[in-house]
This record gives structure tokens, C-alpha cells and sequence, in this order.
């Protein structure tokens, strides 16, 4: 099992259509704090597998 990073790279776009929000290196996920939570709990369980593996 490989080690999560403790921050990611800079400058990194959030990936919701039409947002130009930049995540923060702490931020492990591909959408922003905003569209993170208007996400349907199904889907935000698949995106924190995702960024997990």
C-alpha cells in the first residue's frame, strides 16, 4: 500500500464545470470545499476512494 502525500501538487483547478477556484496543497480531492459538498453523497464516497488509492 503506498503512503498518502501530505500535500499535493500547487496550483491544481477545481474540476466542477466553470469553477476556476485553485484547491489548496492540502486539499487531496479534485473539487473545491464550494462543490465538494453540492455532490451527491454516492459520488463523494467514489472520489475519496479514488484520491485514497
Amino acid at each position: 500500500m503506498g503512503k498518502i502525500q501530505k500535500t499535493s501538487p500547487d496550483n491544481r483547478k477545481c474540476t466542477f464545470p466553470n469553477c476556476t477556484h485553485i484547491l489548496s496543497i492540502y486539499n487531496h480531492e479534485i473539487y473545491c470545499y464550494i462543490h465538494r459538498d453540492k455532490l451527491p453523497q454516492k459520488q463523494k464516497a467514489k472520489i475519496l476512494v479514488h484520491t485514497a488509492v
